[in-house]
């Protein structure tokens, strides 16, 4: 749960200031890029990560294994690397190398674990702005990302819309909706409500339970009915037990469960969800439209179909709410067997949009 093998580091030295109160007393981002950086330094591209991503979206040299966005990125790829700089950071509060419940606590012994205060997807974006500052650009050309990369790209494009001049923001919301709320309270339980939790200070044992189940019932979310009942049997695969799956969605979901264990971190897992939670580009009593009518630059919004945790229809609030604030939107509607992951999955498909917006 360091940061990736080819991840590069900066540090900057001062306060930075958190959304919901308190500030760390200096900022560390883990960041890689792909591509080279023009002398105008106005073909850069930064990439949003989703929840359980990170800054290590594309192979390289110095970290030859797949990236978590592996084919959209590259030579000749919707994110041509031939052309465009590409760069993505981790997220803060998150566990893979920028500052998180991982990272060492300066005013004690150890890592922050449970004490690393609450963040913000506007506290995050302020973060990827530092690298954006860091590397001498004024302007980018464009952000993307899906889910809540999504969040981060809307509220990078309308709070700080001099920054960049085209958003693209996939299976996103305008502001997380009560139902997609419940089932992450239901993650979070399951971690706090593991023996091992102990307000988020782990001692010997983490709380590797609470962190499998949050993971399962987030899996079922990301994924679409249509997907599970035509991927799995319905006759039971196992002899039938309380103890251990019976059927083959059971054994699907303990994989994934045990998956995130290998990569990510309960205190990091609790401050994103939450972050997520509360997301809202209206939490400042402006409507979308308004927001849209003070920025300048244009927006792709697509979304799928099948999506059970951030409905088709609220990406399609997202697109009205900036035509009605006069923004230049481009829109796509996809059907996905896969569900919300379909922007991971589906990469030649939501590729084929995302690369005619950067040509318009």
């Amino acid at each position: 749960m360091a940061k990736p093998p080819g991840a590069r580091h900066l540090e900057i030295g001062q306060p930075f200031t958190l959304e919901l109160g308190g500030a760390l007393p200096c900022l560390e981002v883990a960041w890689e890029s792909w591509g080279t950086l023009n002398d105008a330094r106005d073909n850069a591209i930064l990439i949003c990560p989703a929840f359980s991503a990170h800054c290590h979206a594309k192979s390289s040299s110095k970290d030859p294994s797949a990236g978590w966005w592996e084919r959209m990125i590259g030579p000749g790829a919707p994110l041509d690397t031939d052309r465009y700089f590409v760069f993505c950071a981790s997220l803060l509060g998150g566990c893979h190398g920028t500052s998180g419940p991982l990272s060492s606590n300066p005013e004690g012994d150890g890592a922050y674990e449970g004490r690393f205060p609450l963040v913000t997807i506007g506290d995050q974006v302020r973060a990827h702005l530092a690298l954006v500052d860091h590397l001498g650009i004024d302007c980018l050309y464009a952000a993307c990302g899906g889910s809540m990369g999504a969040m981060q790209t809307l509220e990078m494009g309308l709070y700080h819309g001099e920054r960049l001049r085209r958003v693209i923001a996939i299976s996103g919301t305008d502001r997380t909706r009560p139902a997609t709320a419940a089932i992450r309270h239901l993650g979070r339980r399951a971690i706090m409500l593991d023996p091992q939790f102990q307000d988020g200070m782990y001692g010997d044992t983490p709380p590797f339970a609470g962190l499998e189940l949050a993971r399962e019932i987030g899996t079922v979310f990301y994924r679409s009915q249509k997907e599970f009942n035509h991927r799995f049997a319905w006759e039971p695969a196992y002899r039938p037990n309380l103890n251990g799956p019976t059927f083959e969605v059971q054994a699907y979901l303990l994989h994934q469960g045990k998956k995130i264990l290998r990569s990510f971190d309960s205190n990091a897992y609790l401050r994103l969800s939450l972050a997520m939670d509360l997301h809202d580009l209206h939490r400042h009593g402006t409507e979308l439209s308004r927001l849209a009518e003070r920025v300048d630059n244009s927006y792709l919004i697509g979304g799928v179909t099948e999506d059970r945790l951030i409905t088709i229809d609220e990406q399609k609030a997202v697109r009205d709410g900036l035509l009605q604030g006069g923004a230049h939107v481009e829109w796509f509607e996809i059907s996905s067997a896969v569900g919300h992951d379909a922007f991971l999955v589906d990469v030649e498909v939501v590729g084929r949009f995302i690369a005619a917006f950067l040509e318009a």
